[in-house]
């Protein structure tokens, strides 16, 4: 085993989530009054922190308006777009497998804590992971606040550990907080051919 501890991004690298995370970003635009100007490349709202999406991608500055966005798209997603995502192919059989290896399993995600976990629950992975790490309840923390958040908690070294995750927020993060990052091409950020990236979660298993 090169790893001890295998921690995994969440949206899109556990799930694609993207139905749901835009349609909760269509709505929270509609519901504070704004106009919904088609993005030319939806795949970037997926990842940085909500507030920074509504700010670099729609212009949105006014702090106000965006602690309302924010409001209104954690309203849907709660209630219903968090229901709209569905795993990438292999992603449950190679959790299950890691879990069988040994090897200890986390979520470190940019997604509010509690979500997260919940979501664990609802989709049936939760028995898999030893830890779920996420944002604080007022979205303070880098990803790499994140991960050596987990380090802590699994009592591990960062050399010991590697995350799998599917944009550069990922791999910075990795970088920042002293692990290594293994780069998927399934989610929204690498694309298929990207230097450095795998095709397919099974590969996973002969990385780590």
């Amino acid at each position: 085993m090169k790893y001890k501890a295998v921690f995994f991004d969440f949206d899109g690298t556990l799930m694609d989530t993207s139905e749901g995370i835009f349609a909760g970003g269509v709505y929270a635009m509609e519901k504070v009054g704004l106009p919904v100007i088609p993005l030319t490349d939806r795949r970037r709202f997926i990842g940085p922190p909500l507030a920074d999406c509504f700010r670099i991608l729609y212009g949105v500055q006014d702090k106000k308006t965006l602690d309302d966005l924010v409001r209104e798209y954690r309203k849907f997603y709660h209630e219903d777009g968090r229901f709209r995502a569905h795993f990438y192919d292999g992603i449950v059989e190679v959790l299950k497998t890691l879990k069988e290896k040994g090897y200890y399993l986390a979520v470190a995600t940019m997604k509010n804590e509690d979500l997260a976990t919940e979501m664990c629950e609802h989709f049936g992975i939760l028995k898999y992971f030893d830890c779920i790490l996420g944002l604080n309840l007022a979205g303070t923390n880098s990803k790499a606040d994140v991960l050596r958040l987990g380090f802590k908690t699994l009592g591990l070294k960062p050399e010991e550990c590697v995350l799998v995750g599917d944009t550069e927020i990922d791999a910075k993060g990795a970088e920042e907080a002293g692990c290594d990052c293994i780069k998927a091409a399934w989610g929204f950020g690498y694309l298929p051919g990207d230097e450095g990236t795998i095709d397919s979660p099974y590969e996973i298993l002969n990385l780590v």
